[in-house]
Formats: structure tokens, sequence, C-alpha cells
């Protein structure tokens, strides 16, 4: 069983990551999105709400918030679809942690790559891109698309 910490925007991002539920069932999983929201019927072992920042002086306090979460759940697996907050969770367990960063980059991605794709394929230790234009930009990412029920 692994320890997976799933990082996320609300909506759309969170929509995408958890169509993988089901491969991330038996697993202990934990979520940390950016703010309030419905969440979805699943057993996760804990939710952190963290602050919503959108490229301002509150990326600061992601970065603080990342610490404490990293340090408490200690994961083996950092997985995203993004957006933003997955930066600092990124760029700390990279430089002090020991989990394994895999990214995927959003579906809405299609002829080219967004910001946050662009960051996390140089902190990814797995990428993942959906749409065949996008082997381009990220030459050592994988295609595989996650299929929306």
């Amino acid at each position: 069983m692994s320890k997976i910490l799933i990082v996320s925007s609300v909506g759309g991002h969170l929509d995408e990551i958890l169509v993988l539920a089901p491969a991330l069932r038996g697993h202990e999983v934990t979520l940390v999105v950016n703010e309030r929201c419905d969440l979805p019927a699943f057993p996760f072992r804990r939710v952190y709400r963290i602050c919503h920042a959108e490229r301002d002086w509150r990326v600061a306090k992601n970065f603080a918030e990342a610490a404490r979460i990293l340090v408490a759940e200690d994961p083996d697996i950092l997985l995203s679809a993004g957006a933003g907050p997955v930066v600092p969770f990124a760029l700390l367990a990279r430089a002090f942690g020991r989990a394994k960063v895999v990214f995927v980059e959003t579906a809405a991605a299609v002829t080219a790559p967004s910001l946050t794709g662009r960051l996390m394929y140089l902190l990814a230790h797995d990428f993942f891109y959906q749409w065949t234009p996008l082997a381009r930009y990220f030459p050592r990412g994988k295609l595989a698309r996650l299929v929306f029920p």
C-alpha cells in the first residue's frame, strides 16, 4: 500500500485526476485542494484545504502549507493534474522529500502546454500528456489519455 498525496485545484483538474480513483483504491490517499468544494465519494484518509494563490504573494503561503503537509504526510507519491498549487509541493518534495512526483497534463491542453505543465515537466519524475501534439513539448513525457465516464 502506497501513501499518495493528491494536490489539485478544484473543478476540472480535480475531476481529471479522480478519473484514476479505481487505481487509487487500496492505497492511503490524502487530498489537498485550494478551495472548499463538494468532494467525491472516495475514502480519503485526510483532506487539507490550502490558500488559493493566483501567482501572487499567497504562493509564499502555499510553500509554508506544502512544507507542513509534506512533513505530516510523508507521501510515497505526489500526484496531480494541476493547476498551480502543485508547484510548491513538487519543488519541496524534490528538494527535501522522498516522494515520487507524478504529473498528468490537463486534457484542456490540446495543442500547447499549460503553464503548470511546463513547470511540472521540469519537476516530475513521471510526466504524462493527453494529446499527441504535446509530444514535441514533452519529449521524455508519455502519452496517456484519461477516459472520462
